[in-house]
């Protein structure tokens, strides 16, 4: 059984596992961009971030491209380029949020793949390494769905279906692609927990509908380590499961959370009010998925938070800060 003690990188964990790389990151100012900076920086390696705000630091970067137009950026002179660029998922599902959401993803990452085609073969970066979501097995209920499992139904799963499709075009050019399927990311300062945070700060907190549906999680540092290794494993292309390898019910997520935090879970949401959110956006809370990280297990991946005991505490550690204060 995974030892429970959570453990930080070792001196060992903290060299590269190969050669040294230069990674570029679009997305790289965001949550998990500044992650894999800091595990990349640790290894050794040299990073160079990519935003559509090219004159604002980002912190680790040892510089800094434009991005605003993704066909014409500039991604010479790198051996991988990570690719985490979208318009975030959490927000109110309007018409408008879903178009972005889609087309920050596909259309997006197809004109990356048009702008990596535009450069020779000699100064293109070797591999794409993009994020993508466990959304793609839609509600799978109880059952445990690994990278060879089919797509499933919803809005989720067809966006992450036509994304890694975008990003399967870059094989077209000779780029090994890997799409790492990510499920809830916990670490401080980013995702859903700083808004579950608040939820159960203000004793609000409790299950979503039945509590049975299957959460599938990730602590931030592991993703980010997931990441590098799937950059540095030069035979691994394809979906990634990015999860911890135990999953949890909605119904032990919250009351291990709101062990955490010190505080009750006894105002469960109702099933029938979450389907009542726009957008058929309940899909995010509602949906069930028992998602097994084969790929990285198989290959010997070591997880330092495989638990989400020890995950929720490390990720809750800095403590919360009112405005004002």
């Amino acid at each position: 059984m995974a030892k429970k003690k959570t453990r930080r990188a070792s001196k060992k964990e903290t060299k590269p596992e190969a050669k040294t790389l230069r990674i570029g990151i679009t997305g790289a100012s965001g949550f998990l961009g500044a992650a894999i900076i800091a595990e990349a920086n640790a290894a050794g390696h040299r990073v160079v971030g990519f935003s559509r705000s090219p004159d604002r630091a980002i912190e680790g970067v040892a510089e800094v491209r434009d991005f605003q137009e993704p066909d014409s950026a500039d991604y010479r002179d790198l051996d991988v380029l990570v690719h985490l660029a979208g318009e975030p998922v959490l927000g109110l599902w309007t018409e408008g949020k879903k178009r972005r959401i889609y087309e920050s993803r596909v259309e997006g990452t197809r004109a990356l793949v048009r702008g990596l085609e535009k450069l020779p073969p000699e100064e293109r970066p070797s591999r794409l390494i993009s994020a993508s979501g466990i959304g793609f097995y839609g509600d799978s209920g109880d059952a445990v769905v690994d990278e060879d499992s089919d797509v499933g139904f919803g809005f989720l799963a067809e966006v992450v279906r036509d994304w890694e499709a975008a990003v399967e075009e870059a094989s077209g050019i000779g780029m090994r692609t890997v799409m790492l399927r990510i499920g809830m990311v916990l670490g401080e300062g980013g995702g859903a927990l700083p808004v579950l945070r608040k939820v159960f700060r203000g004793f609000l907190g409790g299950r979503l509908g039945s509590g049975r549906q299957w959460m599938s999680w990730i602590h931030v540092e592991d993703l980010a380590r997931a990441f590098l290794y799937c950059a540095n494993q030069e035979i691994l292309s394809g979906p990634v499961n990015a999860v911890a390898p135990f999953p949890v019910t909605n119904r032990t997520f919250t009351e291990t959370l709101a062990g955490k935090l010190d505080r009750p879970a006894f105002l469960p949401t109702p099933a029938f009010a979450l389907r009542m959110a726009p957008g058929g956006m309940s899909e995010m809370f509602l949906n069930s998925q028992r998602v097994d990280p084969a790929t990285l297990r198989l290959r010997g991946f070591e997880w330092r938070f495989p638990e989400l005991g020890p995950a929720l505490e490390d990720a809750l550690k800095t403590p919360e800060v009112d405005a004002g204060e």
